[in-house]
This record gives C-alpha cells, sequence and structure tokens, in this order.
C-alpha cells in the first residue's frame, strides 16, 4: 500500500507542491559534499533546508527573492568546550557582501560576520565562539543589491581561533582583524584593521609573526599612517620559528606591517598586566622606556627560551638595588655564602649585568628571609616575581629551587656595552635551563688540560669570581667564549693573554706554555660547545640576539 500511495503521488505530480508545504515545517536534506569538523577529530552530518542536488548544494548563488542560502544544521549540535576556538568556514567568493549568521539553535542567532571577497582563491574564514555556547547550523545572505555573484562552499567546523592570519600551501586562514595585501613564498603585507588597532591601544599588545619551514633570516617593517617606522632585521644564523613584538618594541601603534621571508602567520596577541614580556634579546636593546610598566625596570621572557627571564632597569643603582647582595652571595671571591647589608658592600662594584639559576637564588632568599636584616622592599619584589613565574618555589619558612633562570641589564650602560653583556648573559641563562647543554659543557672543561683549565680560573679570579665554584667556573667558561662568534674568537684568546701576561710572573710563564702549546685552544673549545648548545635546540655561539632593529641605535 505505501508503495502504491508513493507511486501515485508522483504520477500525479504532487510531490514538489508538498515539498513546498513541507518547507515551512522543517523539511530538510542531507548534505553530501563534506561534513562538519568537530574538535578531537569528530565528522557530523550537515542537513540543509529544501530539496538541493549535489551537484548545486556547493553554490549559494543570489538573486531576486533568494537572498539567503538553505539554513544548514548539524545532525548533532556541537558544545564549544573551551575559549579560543572558532567557528571556521571554508569557501570562495566573488560576492561584493555577504553575510554568515550561526545559530544556536533553529532560529536563534548566535553571532554573525561579514564574509570577505576570496579573488578566486579558497579561503577559510574564522568566527569567534565563547566557551559555553553551541553550534547548531549557519546560513548565508546578501541584500538586494549586492545578489550578483557566487559563493562556493568548501568546508565548516570549529577550529582554534587564529586572531589575524595564517598561511597553508593553497589556503589562507583569516578572522578579519588583519586585512592580508599580498602575500608569496618570500614576502608577505599586511594591514591591521581599525577595529583591531582599537583594541590595541586599550591593552599590552604584541604582534606575534609565525615563519615558515626552515626559514633563514628577513626584515620585519612596521609602519603607521603618520610615517612612523621601524625596521628589524632576523638573524640568518639564529632564525627562531616565531617572532614576537610587542608594545614597546616600537614607539608607536603600528598598522602596515611587511616581511621579506618565509611567513605562514600572524596572531594579534594581548600580554597580561603583570606578566613578562615575551620578547628577543635584540628587541630589549632597543626597547622604548616610555612604554614601561614601571619607571624602574620592565620585566621580559625570551620568546625562544620561556623559562629565561629577563630585567632590564633603569640605571646602575636600580640594579644594585635588587641583584648587588645576590651577586656577593653567589659570586663574588671572598665574599660567596656570607649574607652582608647593603651598608657594608657600599662602594663595592657589584656587577653590570646579572644571571642567577633556580639553585643559587633559593639559597640567597632563604638565608636573606631567616636574617634578623630580612630582605629590602626590591629583593622581596624580586622575590615575588621569581615565584610568581616559578623558577623559586615558596612557602612560609624558604625558598626551594623552581625551573628558569633571570637575567638582568641596565640603560647605565652603552648601547654597544648592553649588546655585549646581554649576550653574555644570555648563554648563561641557556646554560640554567639546557641540562643537556649544561652537561656538554661539564664535559668539554673536563677534557681541557691543566694548564687550558689554569688559564681560565686565573682569567675568572683577575675578574673577581668566587672560583672556589665549580659551577660557577664551569658556567662562566661557556659564556665567555660564546658570547662572541667563532670569528672573533682567536682576539679574544690574544687579549686574554695579554691580561695575563701583564698580571703576574706566574701568570705570565703560564701564558707562554699555553699558547705554545695549545695555539687554538679557545677555537678548538668554542666548535665544542657550539656544537653541544645546537645540538640541544639553542642558537649558534656568538648569536644569541635573533633579531636587532636596524632603523635606530638605541631607545633610551
Amino acid at each position: 500500500m505505501r508503495t502504491g500511495l508513493r507511486a501515485g503521488l508522483l504520477a500525479t505530480g504532487l510531490v514538489p507542491a508538498i515539498c513546498v508545504l513541507l518547507l515551512t515545517t522543517g523539511c530538510s536534506t542531507r548534505f553530501q559534499s563534506f561534513q562538519f569538523e568537530a574538535p578531537e577529530g569528530a565528522r557530523i552530518e550537515i542537513w540543509q533546508s529544501g530539496r538541493v542536488s549535489q551537484e548545486a548544494e556547493r553554490q549559494f548563488m543570489p538573486a531576486a527573492g533568494r537572498l539567503s542560502s538553505p539554513e544548514y544544521h548539524l545532525a548533532s549540535p556541537v558544545a564549544v568546550v573551551s575559549s579560543g576556538e572558532s567557528f571556521a568556514l571554508t569557501y570562495t567568493s566573488d560576492l561584493r557582501a555577504c553575510t554568515l549568521t550561526v545559530f544556536s539553535d533553529r532560529g536563534k542567532v548566535l553571532t554573525t560576520a561579514s564574509l570577505p571577497r576570496t579573488s578566486g582563491n579558497p579561503l577559510r574564514f574564522l568566527v569567534p565562539l565563547q566557551a559555553g555556547s553551541r553550534i547548531w547550523g549557519w546560513q548565508l545572505s546578501v541584500s538586494p543589491d549586492a545578489a550578483a555573484g557566487t559563493l562556493g562552499l568548501g568546508g565548516a567546523g570549529i577550529l582554534a581561533l587564529v586572531h589575524g592570519f595564517s598561511v597553508d600551501p593553497g589556503l589562507l586562514t583569516v578572522d578579519g582583524s588583519v586585512e592580508v595585501l599580498s602575500t608569496s613564498l618570500s614576502a608577505t603585507s599586511a594591514r591591521l584593521t581599525e577595529a583591531t588597532r582599537r583594541e590595541m591601544r586599550n591593552g599590552n599588545w604584541l604582534v606575534r609573526l609565525t615563519l615558515g619551514d626552515g626559514a633563514a633570516g628577513g626584515r620585519v617593517e612596521f609602519s603607521d599612517p603618520e610615517g612612523s617606522r621601524a625596521v628589524f632585521d632576523v638573524n640568518p644564523a639564529s632564525t627562531p620559528g616565531w617572532l614576537d613584538f610587542g608594545r614597546g618594541s616600537m614607539p608607536f601603534l603600528p598598522r602596515d606591517i611587511s616581511f621579506a621571508g618565509a611567513l605562514r602567520g600572524l596572531q594579534v596577541l594581548a600580554v597580561s598586566p603583570d606578566a613578562p614580556i615575551p620578547a628577543d634579546p635584540g628587541q630589549i636593546l632597543t626597547w622604548d622606556r616610555a612604554s614601561w610598566r614601571k619607571p624602574d625596570y620592565e620585566l621580559f621572557f625570551w620568546s625562544r627560551y620561556p623559562r629565561v627571564l629577563i630585567m632590564d632597569t633603569a640605571s646602575y643603582e636600580v640594579q644594585d638595588a635588587y641583584f648587588k647582595r645576590l651577586a656577593f652571595f653567589v659570586e663574588k671571591a671572598g665574599h660567596a655564602g656570607k649574607l652582608k647589608s647593603l651598608a657594608a658592600l657600599a662602594g663595592q662594584h657589584g656587577y653590570n649585568a646579572h644571571d642567577y639559576g633556580p639553585e643559587d637564588l633559593a639559597r640567597f632568599f632563604t638565608a636573606a628571609k631567616k636574617d634578623p636584616g630580612g630582605l629590602s622592599a626590591e629583593e622581596n619584589a624580586l622575590a615575588g616575581i621569581l615565584a610568581e613565574n616559578g623558577v623559586l618555589k615558596q612557602n612560609s619558612e624558604d625558598y626551594a629551587p623552581g625551573d628558569g633562570c633571570i637575567l638582568s641589564l641596565s640603560r647605565s650602560s652603552s648601547p654597544l656595552l648592553r649588546a655585549l653583556l646581554l649576550t653574555h648573559e644570555s648563554f648563561h641563562g641557556l646554560f640554567f635551563t639546557m641540562p643537556a647543554f649544561r652537561d656538554a659543557t661539564e664535559r668539554e672543561w673536563s677534557a681541557l688540560s691543566p694548564d687550558e683549565q689554569a688559564i681560565w680560573v686565573d682569567y675568572l679570579a683577575a675578574r673577581g669570581y668566587n672560583t672556589e665554584d665549580h659551577y660557577l667556573v664551569v658556567n662562566e667558561f661557556q659564556s665567555y667564549l660564546l658570547q662572541q662568534n667563532r670569528a672573533a674568537i682567536w682576539g679574544f684568546q690574544t687579549t686574554t693573554m695579554d691580561r695575563m701576561k701583564s698580571a703576574s710572573a706566574r701568570d705570565a710563564a703560564l701564558a707562554r706554555r699555553v699558547v705554545a702549546a695549545h695555539a687554538t685552544t679557545f677555537l678548538k673549545a668554542f666548535d665544542a660547545l657550539d656544537s653541544a648548545l645546537q645540538s640541544a635546540g639553542g642558537p649558534p655561539g656568538g648569536e644569541a640576539i635573533a633579531v636587532r632593529r636596524v632603523d635606530q641605535e638605541s631607545t633610551n
């Protein structure tokens, strides 16, 4: 009987009329071209309102009286579990203006977005979603004066939000916050929208450029409508996977960004008000001091090695307030292990730059906390910074080592000295945070002859280091070598030997023996350490600075 009824309806031509009636009450057909991609690889069937053939279902061709596509809804609505997710629609379009409406339930609008044209190439457009919301379906629509053209569907799903854009082979992904002006394998230019720039004015912003696989070098240029310009060169010998440019890396709010090199994406991010700012050491050297969040210092972390904190201080006096007692307690010959007051150390020079690992930091802050004099206000603030960032673990009575380290430099140093000091300290940061490199450095030290080790011990003693501390000696051995590139090693060895010869008769005799027997001892050690560091995931020797601003010398 059912078969006969269906045959009768077909024979009398009543099916079209019935489907038109059912459209108003939810008649739908399965969308066959692709499925909705949900998180964790799940795929969900899509249904569409009305009867659409598979050949035509990918195409939205608006016309007079038909300004909306079918409603596309999921067989099972998808919950948005976490923040940072987006509704993603892949398409091609030559429509002048098309609106995407996302529904949380039938007839209930969750959000809308305007879809840009694609110039014939596929585009993936991302619409940010709030955690706790859900996706029921979506629909496309145009205004009557924008009905000419076609939009072709290529896919839909939920993806991690990219607040900016990313470039994959054959597919550009955008969220509308950045306009991609041009992109190729060797160059990209983009423009931040005015909405994005307004957002950036209200917070501590960060522009992150993700580089292509195997990228080596490049040049980044930022500019604004008023003509301000900042240009950065990327070191081809030490190119990280991404570049961070925060508020302060240039003294203006950029609009246009260009990159000469292989670029995979750009994101506009926010930095928490009290969190360290991600930066390359080279950017810290020319950071706009007017953008510092505190008058006496700014706190960063090395974006490539996030466990390395870097504090840039306004002056040697400020730096001493935070680090001088720590320097004498940890490193100074005749003082190491002894807790002195700042008054007792008055008139004695600490260091122009500093570096400390978690074990020594824990020893100092535990001793100072138990001392009747306690911690100074600056030292207490430093302990708080270290605890908040995991370098120290604090309890009611003492401090325990955490993970990471802190480096420091000062604006009192000249630009040239700042660059040398921060390069030197950066290699200490890698020593503290890379166990494989630390172990390799110990092996290379052990491989030196007794005379070679004696030269290094005397060299460090002449600089006031506590050479009874083996860990300190080995750490300084690698950092003094790696603070310059390979081509400068011979000059460094010659200068070192000349200083040793003038120090005393014993040193002169020792220096002559080492030079005669080991004319390339520094170079051989450099090569071994350089190889070990790169094997551990670090930069080449002498190349800690990956990004350098080239349209100015310094910003103080």
